[in-house]
């Protein structure tokens, strides 16, 4: 064989050699980035479902919260509903009607304020570091117990009416709407609202269970109260 034979037999060898490692190494780069683009996806993907996840947790933390609300302010209704069939209110075992202003005063001691007050009919005594006010008749005789509880400031006018239902009495006076509902024979329940614009987020001020028996005065020949 010749020298140009030879010379050209090596230059086909050396040319068929650098395309086979051009191809080797663009194929490496393809594969890299192939995985390096299926990793920067399954990264994205991991990220998009933490993000959505966080976002169904916040959510699910936010209904429960709410539910959670509901569900104590339906137990607090409830309470308020049953204990006043009895005459009480919720952070009181006095009782109206049977109740004597004297009982009340051996076990709290004296009341913190006390005055007549003509238009309900009797004698409304405060002890506010028990958030309870009495009022009773001329005889002493407790006809209304009065809850200013703490516990009250989360309860709406809404609630109040999605419980209850519609109110037996409805009066709006002096900055204030007042809803009563018949408790049972010898009881009844008022609601007391700060505001009379009748939103449904007014909130509650206080609540008294009320005995209008003990408002009445046969030797004034006055039929006491109906609310």
């Amino acid at each position: 064989m010749n020298k140009s034979k030879r010379s050209y037999i090596a230059l086909c060898i050396s040319t068929i050699l650098t395309f086979s490692l051009i191809s080797m190494f663009g194929c490496s780069n393809s594969n890299k980035t192939a995985n390096n683009n299926q990793d920067n996806n399954t990264s994205q993907n991991s990220t998009n479902d933490e993000k959505e996840d966080e976002g169904n947790t916040a959510n699910n933390n936010t209904n429960n919260s709410e539910q959670q609300g509901k569900n104590t302010q339906n137990s607090l209704l409830e309470s308020i509903k049953n204990l006043a069939k009895q005459g009480k209110i919720i952070n009181s075992d006095f009782k109206a009607k049977t109740t004597n202003l004297q009982d009340v005063e051996k076990a709290w001691g004296k009341a913190d304020k006390s005055e007549w007050v003509s238009a309900a009919k009797g004698m409304y005594t405060t002890y506010s570091k028990h958030n309870v006010v009495f009022g009773s008749n001329k005889g002493d005789q407790v006809f209304e117990v009065r809850s200013y509880d703490k516990k009250l400031n989360g309860v709406t006018l809404q609630m109040v009416k999605k419980y209850f239902g519609n109110p037996a009495y409805n009066v709006k006076s002096n900055g204030e709407e007042i809803l009563g509902y018949v408790a049972s024979t010898d009881f009844k329940i008022l609601f007391v609202f700060s505001g009379t614009s009748g939103s449904d987020d007014t909130k509650l001020d206080h609540y008294s269970v009320l005995y209008p028996k003990g408002t009445v005065n046969n030797m004034a020949d006055d039929p006491g109260r109906e609310w």
